[in-house]
Formats: structure tokens, C-alpha cells, sequence
């Protein structure tokens, strides 16, 4: 009888650890201190060698300083748009003057509009300086969006330039051929109906190459 009794102890004590490890695999939220004798960590690290293999071909000089402090950043400072990586193919600044390419598609825009009856746009000067900084924008901070990370929308350019308008619109393209530039734009629709919009007055055209890309805005207001 006592001989039974010990081996039935014998025997709840060494279930107990087992019947406490599966129970926290199926519902316990926190596991087990792995302090506890009766939790086995069913991913035990791997034995560490006590003579490990010397680094191949050391570093002869070391940093002194591997973390070193980087230098002040001024508060004050303007934002300037960072150029690419490559200094020998800095993106050149564009002229503030229309070039023959953005008077060219300034007059496909007004014999598109004429043809349907519409008035032609005039040319305001502010609108092509804007048209310019975000072409140039798109090139130096590499982004395809109305919305650039620096200059923000058209509204919030136009609104900070001091341009007054009732209405504004965008269109930009990126392409290889200065002669694509166009028929992109009426093949959209999009891009057409600000192009033939009869509300619109003034627009604006800013072209900037970059390797063998062409980086175009148009901007439209309603004065």
C-alpha cells in the first residue's frame, strides 16, 4: 500500500510540468517566468562556443570615433532643394524668360482653344516662374506629383506668390520628346479639360530637361 502511494506521488510530480507547458500554449496570455523549474522554453538558445573563430582580415586601423557627432544643423536656415548625387549632372537652374519650347506649347494650347471657339489664354509671367520652379522641383527632389514635398500645391504656390486667381488648375508630364508633350496632354482627359476649360484666363509653362527627360507644368488660372 505505502509502495503504491509513493509511486503514485512519484508520478503527479513529474506530469506537473507537463500538463503547465502545453496549458500556456493554448490560453495563457503571459508565459511562464523562465525561472520556473516546471516551464521548459521550447526554444532554447543555441550553446555558445567558448572559443570562437577570430574575425578574417581585421580592420588594421579602427575609427577611434565610429559614432561620431554629426555637425549642427542651423534652425534658421532656408530650405533648399537638394540636388542629385552626381555633381557632374547638376540640374541647371531654368532661365525666368520663356524659351521657344514653352512659347511653342503655349501657342498649341491657344489653336486648340481657338478652334473650339474658346478665347485664348495670355501669358502671365508669374504663373511661367512658378511653372518653372516646379518642373525644376520635380527633378531635384525626384517625385511625379501634384503635390510636391517642398513647394506644396499649385494653390499653396500661387496663394504665396501673391497671385491672385478665382480658379486654378495644373497639368505636368514627364517625357522624352519635347513633341509628345502635347498630344499627352489632349489625349487625357484630364489634362484636356483644363487645356480647353472656358473659364480659365492666364496660363503659365515651365520646361525642364533633365538627362533625356523633359520635365513640363502648365499652370491655368481664372482672374
Amino acid at each position: 500500500m505505502k509502495r503504491s502511494i509513493i509511486v503514485a506521488f512519484i508520478i503527479l510530480v513529474i506530469a506537473t510540468p507537463i500538463v503547465s507547458a502545453s496549458s500556456w500554449d493554448w490560453w495563457s496570455s503571459n508565459p511562464p517566468s523562465l525561472k520556473d523549474p516546471g516551464w521548459q522554453n521550447p526554444n532554447p538558445l543555441p550553446p555558445i562556443d567558448p572559443n570562437p573563430l577570430p574575425p578574417v582580415n581585421p580592420d588594421p586601423a579602427p575609427n577611434p570615433n565610429p559614432n561620431p557627432t554629426p555637425p549642427p544643423v542651423n534652425p534658421g536656415g532656408p530650405l533648399l532643394p537638394s540636388q542629385p548625387s552626381n555633381p557632374s549632372n547638376k540640374v541647371p537652374v531654368p532661365s525666368r524668360a520663356l524659351s521657344a519650347e514653352e512659347s511653342r506649347l503655349i501657342e498649341q494650347v491657344n489653336q486648340e482653344r481657338t478652334q473650339a471657339g474658346l478665347r485664348p489664354l495670355q501669358v502671365d509671367q508669374g504663373l511661367v516662374s512658378l511653372a518653372k520652379d516646379k518642373s525644376y522641383d520635380m527633378i531635384v527632389n525626384n517625385y511625379f506629383s501634384h503635390t510636391s514635398p517642398t513647394l506644396g500645391t499649385v494653390y499653396a504656390m500661387l496663394d504665396r506668390a501673391g497671385i491672385r486667381y478665382n480658379r486654378a488648375g495644373e497639368n505636368i508630364a514627364k517625357t522624352g520628346s519635347f513633341e509628345r508633350v502635347h498630344p499627352l496632354f489632349m489625349g487625357s482627359s484630364g489634362h484636356r479639360a483644363n487645356i480647353m476649360h472656358g473659364d480659365y484666363t492666364h496660363i503659365g509653362v515651365g520646361i525642364v530637361t533633365y538627362g533625356p527627360n523633359y520635365h513640363v507644368t502648365q499652370i491655368f488660372i481664372k482672374r
